[in-house]
């Protein structure tokens, strides 16, 4: 039902196609146009509803503080910035709504105008929003670190190398200057994660991967180590898996895998499995170390925190791992026993169906 009161045609044929509910009110609090959209998460008649009051339309909402500023916005003397309140909907749903202000020349043509989305809705674009901050973030951060730390990093480690070229096997001066390299090695290796961090942070996802390919591939990047070490590598794959957007999976595969390794020094078994699981695709690295004590699970995916020696890891590979799977879109989360073993799985969504013939 279109009101007269409406300032122009264009306007309501627009807000009647808007995706999310509008209402417009009166001074008087009275409904003077309702959108499908907004019937539809209210829960009342789009045609009966206009002309009446907020308070008879949704008697439910008299109790929720927008009502309570209904008289505060109709009052103002010129538009202010939207107020947003949470008010109930139909079905127990909670709904968004962001009051503003629309003035007039004369008083009886002042108003509200009400935009209405599910909570979720707006839960969810203002987490993805507060991701992509963090993310900006934290890439920038990294890479300044990184630079800041990676010219005098590179002349000290030079010039330790000079200096042990020119000291004999068995100098006192020569053993110190060992410890200090061994440091400056930490260092770079930090350095280097930090500057990969920053790369899969914030390059855009695009890409889609066979996910037993990106197995395979990471496995051949450490192949070494499983000879060197003894550990058995048994490889568990599905051969019908979908595609999967990939924002560096394989560097989250290696980096799990070399945990794996790290937690087997005298061998073991590294078992790869990967599955298809509804519409997502699962990625479980299991090895057969020595486990996690429970009262470290808490902390496995904090930076710079490491179980191992302090020459033998950064502290920034699961971190990094996490990252690049939650920019695939996926999850990682971990099962680990003292004494039995640890299990770690990535769970990614598959690529649109539009996406997956454009993998590279």
């Amino acid at each position: 039902m279109a009101s007269p009161n409406l300032q122009s045609d264009e306007w309501e044929q627009l807000c009647r196609i808007a995706p999310c509910g509008m209402m417009l009110l009166d001074s008087h609090a009275m409904i003077r146009f309702l959108n499908g959209a907004a019937s539809k998460l209210l829960g009342i008649d789009l045609h009966l509803s206009i002309g009446q009051s907020l308070a008879d339309a949704l008697p439910a909402w008299k109790e929720t503080p927008l009502y309570a500023s209904l008289p505060s916005l109709m009052g103002a003397q010129s538009t202010f910035e939207a107020i947003d309140f949470d008010v109930p909907g139909r079905d127990k749903k909670r709904l968004r709504v962001s009051a503003a202000h629309i003035p007039g020349a004369a008083q009886q043509a002042r108003g509200v105008l009400l935009t209405i989305v599910e909570d979720s809705e707006v839960a969810s674009l203002e987490q993805r929003l507060h991701r992509a901050e963090y993310q900006a973030s934290i890439g920038k951060l990294a890479r300044g670190i990184a630079h800041e730390l990676n010219s005098p990093l590179d002349g000290v480690l030079r010039y330790t190398h000079l200096a042990l070229e020119q000291l004999v096997s068995d100098s006192t001066v020569r053993e110190y200057l060992i410890h200090v390299k061994e440091g400056l090695d930490r260092m770079v290796r930090a350095v280097r994660a930090f500057l990969e961090f920053s790369r899969q942070v914030t390059t855009p996802v695009t890409r889609v991967a066979d996910l037993n390919k990106l197995v395979d591939d990471a496995l051949l990047l450490v192949q070494h180590r499983a000879k060197f070490q003894q550990v058995q590598v048994l490889k568990r794959y599905d051969p019908h898996l979908p595609e999967v957007l990939d924002g560096g999976l394989q560097h989250a595969i290696v980096n799990l895998i070399k945990n794996a390794f790290d937690a087997m020094p005298r061998g073991g078994t590294l078992t790869i499995t990967t599955r298809k699981n509804e519409d997502h695709v699962d990625v479980d690295v299991e090895d057969t170390g020595a486990g996690i004590p429970e009262e470290l699970h808490s902390r496995m995916f904090e930076p710079f925190f490491s179980t191992k020696p302090i020459h033998q890891g950064s502290g920034l590979g699961l971190i990094i791992a996490k990252e690049v799977v939650e920019r695939s879109g996926g999850t990682i989360e971990f099962t680990s026993q003292p004494g039995a073993g640890t299990t770690f799985r990535i769970h990614v969504p598959a690529a649109p169906a539009d996406s997956q013939t454009n993998g590279t």
